[in-house]
């Protein structure tokens, strides 16, 4: 059967999702759960992922839900989609090392202030300042550290690692002017190799007009 993917094209981990069945060439059905307009949170979504939160993957009768899971899931599923996640040791380490940072640091801090920046945060929730350093903070050891003088995070080519990391710094480099990326130019030249992929810029589109940068 068809995989049903429940998403909302503004969630990055949604998004990190949809390129990969996409880049696969995975037949899928998607059902849009708006998240801004509570439909997470109906009976019926609740049902398929009781967490309240999108992505969730359902295949024949059963669910995925958290997009690293619903990633690893499908690569162990789809031998088209395992060019993202290598049998290679030291490959698959080298994506495994990488997501504690990621939803700890990069995600934390990048949803964070995208939102301050868009005025998206409940008020006296959002210092700027603050926010400013976690974020070039986040920002300089993922250039140092995690990106060193490689292409992609594990190597020459990308894998899930990359989809979820480029999925979330999309929305500082397009939304967010005040962070400066030319401070941390192999983030910088690594999410312009990114974006020059099709199925990548095509996903990321609902984002940009979203922000008025389409």
């Amino acid at each position: 059967m068809t995989l049903t993917l429940y998403y909302d094209p503004l969630s990055s981990p949604c998004r990190a999702v949809v390129n990969l069945l996409e880049l696969a060439k995975i037949p899928y059905e998607k059902k849009l759960v708006n998240f801004f307009k509570g439909e997470t949170k109906t009976p019926e979504y609740l049902k398929i992922n009781p967490l309240g939160l999108v992505p969730a993957l359902e295949d024949n009768g059963f669910i995925v839900v958290e997009h690293e899971a619903i990633l690893r899931y499908i690569v162990n599923t789809h031998k088209e989609a395992q060019i993202f996640f290598p049998a290679d040791v030291k490959t698959q380490a080298l994506v495994d090392q990488y997501y504690p940072f990621h939803h700890y640091s990069v995600r934390r801090f990048t949803l964070h202030h995208a939102l301050g920046s868009l005025s998206a945060l409940p008020e006296g929730t959002f210092d700027k300042e603050t926010s400013f350093k976690d974020i070039e903070s986040s920002l300089g050891k993922f250039d140092s550290i995690f990106l060193q003088d490689k292409r992609y995070l594990a190597g020459d080519n990308f894998t899930i690692a990359d989809l979820s990391a480029v999925n979330e710094l999309f929305q500082l480099y397009f939304a967010t002017p005040d962070v400066d990326f030319n401070k941390f130019p192999r983030v910088k030249a690594w999410i312009e190799r990114l974006f020059e992929d099709p199925v990548i810029k095509e996903t990321i589109q609902p984002f940009l007009e979203f922000v008025g940068k389409a």
